[in-house]
């Protein structure tokens, strides 16, 4: 008895030794960090619009009220040194954009990015790759798994591309599938149902595997050959629906409209912003010290970048 008493109060002790460790800092000695603009802007010959995406940052030690989010009221400017264009907010999409009539997109030509909102104010330079970089040889395959009646059926794609000789080179690959499959719709609520046919877009998701994810660079690997990941993407399972008490099942009957293989010769901005921001989210160690994000930002935090794409399409016969 005596023996748990002693362990009691040694236990006790060494509990009121660690709170006595916790310290109320006075607000007054807190870093005063103000918040920040933040923007995302990627450019490219082959793109539609030209959009700008403006948040501000929390500060760690910030007001409780002080919730971020999307900027609307600043004044974006793109210029190429020439022609400026001033981008106006969408509203339905919360960010800055416009059509790419406003300020062509060049190969090889450098932009400069302007951002204000009050007091605040950003800036950023970059210059569009001048090569487009297509893929050279590819390899596409069907495989199947589970039973025959419920089967998962995945689609793979990888292809090769040729690193341009002779300079510093950043790429990123992508590959989407456009499909067209069956769907049951029901008639008015009427319980009955017929076949439609509907066409969608599906993105390959790459394997990441040390080296060869989606992202190169030609590092010590100038003028040779590259080769994607693996990239996968399921296609459409069979639907079971119920009409006037029997159960049917509806397959998908799955057509390929077309693969799109597309390589991004990007700048060196674009490709160490989006390595970070993928080696960050892939960090799952809580031992590790988080890494910083890149930013060419000068004022405020986020990315204003570059790419050229050149795109390979496949269409069966």
């Amino acid at each position: 008895m005596f023996l748990r008493y002693i362990i009691f109060l040694i236990v006790t002790l060494f509990l009121a030794a660690c709170e006595s460790l916790v310290t109320d800092v006075d607000k007054g000695d807190l870093p005063q960090v103000e918040s920040k603009l933040v923007v995302q802007c990627f450019i490219s010959p082959q793109s539609a619009r030209i959009n700008v995406v403006v948040t501000e940052s929390i500060p760690l030690f910030a007001e409780p009220d002080l919730k971020g989010g999307v900027i609307p009221n600043a004044v974006v400017r793109l210029s190429d040194g020439t022609r400026e264009a001033v981008i106006p907010f969408d509203t339905a999409n919360q960010l800055y954009s416009a059509d790419k009539s406003a300020l062509a997109i060049l190969p090889g030509k450098t932009y400069f990015l302007s951002v204000v909102n009050g007091i605040r104010s950003v800036n950023a330079t970059c210059t569009v790759p001048a090569i487009a970089v297509v893929p050279a040889t590819y390899k596409i395959d069907t495989s199947y798994s589970g039973s025959m009646s419920a089967r998962d059926t995945l689609l793979t794609v990888k292809y090769n591309w040729n690193d341009i000789a002779g300079q510093t080179n950043y790429y990123r690959v992508r590959a989407a599938l456009d499909l067209e499959y069956s769907i049951p719709e029901e008639l008015s609520n009427s319980g009955q149902f017929k076949e439609k046919r509907v066409r969608n877009r599906f993105n390959f998701n790459w394997d990441d595997t040390i080296g060869r994810n989606d992202f190169r660079s030609d590092v010590n690997l100038d003028g040779t050959e590259f080769s994607s990941p693996i990239g996968r993407v399921n296609l459409p399972d069979p639907l079971s629906y119920s009409s006037n008490g029997t159960v049917y099942t509806s397959y998908p009957k799955s057509k390929i409209v077309s693969i799109t293989m597309e390589v991004y010769n990007t700048d060196e901005h674009y490709f160490k912003y989006h390595r970070s921001v993928q080696t960050r989210g892939d960090s799952d160690n809580p031992f590790v010290e988080p890494s910083l994000i890149y930013t060419n930002i000068e004022g405020g935090l986020g990315c204003f970048g570059a790419y050229n794409s050149g795109q390979l399409v496949y269409r069966p016969k």
